[in-house]
């Protein structure tokens, strides 16, 4: 007897069971009743101390209420996830309980029908817009190689537009600019030769040479071989893109609808009178 008595092993579990009800009777845990979520004014500091120490900024009221809001939501689905078992299985503590119950209510009541895809895009038509489309091609006039480039650049369009055998790549100067692009967006164009080039594109003429355009490297002489126009888009275009879209917005909804039943079995009890919070407002506005 004396030797098991003295085992430390039996030390550290008689020392952790005491830690573990000393810790229940101090913090009281054991007394809440678990339909209601107090956020007292500790527990608003804390958030509030928190966001400050993020944004080197006290929060606004609004922006105080809106923490308190999200606390209580991340309890409401924390405790849900818990009386559902989902903490068992996982070590991970609190957060990951939460995205449990939230992925969860994200595949509830998604299923998408073409008519439930073709609604929303006539809804929103604008998101998926087809923007134009070019086949460009471009003669590059460095003016840093040329006194006269002006010059050389009207002399090269007047023998462009004179005769269609002209071989145009032997004209101009050398360039790691792409001397053609195919299917090219204005966003595609401005990216290669700058917003300014890319906005000559929409009211260009298509089948012939002209210029001079500028660009942020010197001048080009352009050649639109093709333009598709902006235009609406169809469901067969841009399915896969509304489809992911639709099912979004569905479980985004699903999930604030689930949110709202569950929330409406707490009592939620806010104390917003928190001296921290005037105190840091009042040093604020010093």
């Amino acid at each position: 007897m004396t030797r098991i008595l003295n085992e430390p092993l039996l030390h550290f579990a008689v020392l952790g069971i005491g830690l573990f009800v000393l810790y229940r009777l101090v913090s009281g845990e054991a007394d809440l009743p678990t339909d209601e979520i107090v956020v007292d004014t500790q527990r608003v500091a804390a958030l509030a101390e928190q966001f400050a120490r993020t944004r080197q900024r006290p929060p606004t009221q609004n922006e105080l209420e809106g923490l308190v809001d999200t606390f209580v939501r991340d309890e409401v689905l924390y405790r849900e996830g818990v009386a559902l078992g989902l903490d068992r299985d996982d070590p991970v503590i609190r957060n990951r309980v939460r995205l449990k119950m939230e992925v969860l209510s994200e595949g509830l009541g998604v299923e998408v029908t073409d008519p439930d895809l073709q609604a929303w895009l006539d809804a929103n038509a604008d998101r998926y817009t087809r923007p134009a489309r070019y086949d460009v091609r471009q003669i590059f006039f460095d003016p840093e190689h040329r006194a006269g480039v002006d010059r050389d650049v009207e002399a090269a369009l007047r023998e462009l537009q004179r005769s269609e055998d002209t071989d145009w790549s032997a004209l101009g100067d050398a360039t790691l600019l792409p001397a053609a692009l195919s299917g090219a967006t204005e966003s595609d164009i401005a990216a290669q030769f700058g917003a300014a080039y890319s906005a000559a594109m929409a009211a260009a003429p298509r089948g012939r040479w002209f210029g001079p355009v500028a660009s942020a490297y010197g001048l080009h002489i352009v050649h639109i071989d093709a333009r598709e126009e902006r235009r609406a888009a169809a469901l067969n275009d841009v399915r896969d893109e509304v489809e992911r879209d639709v099912r979004n917005a569905r479980s985004e909804a699903v999930s604030q609808a689930l949110y709202e039943r569950l929330r409406t079995r707490y009592t939620v009890r806010k104390d917003l009178s928190s001296g921290w919070f005037a105190e840091a407002l009042a040093e604020d506005s010093r």
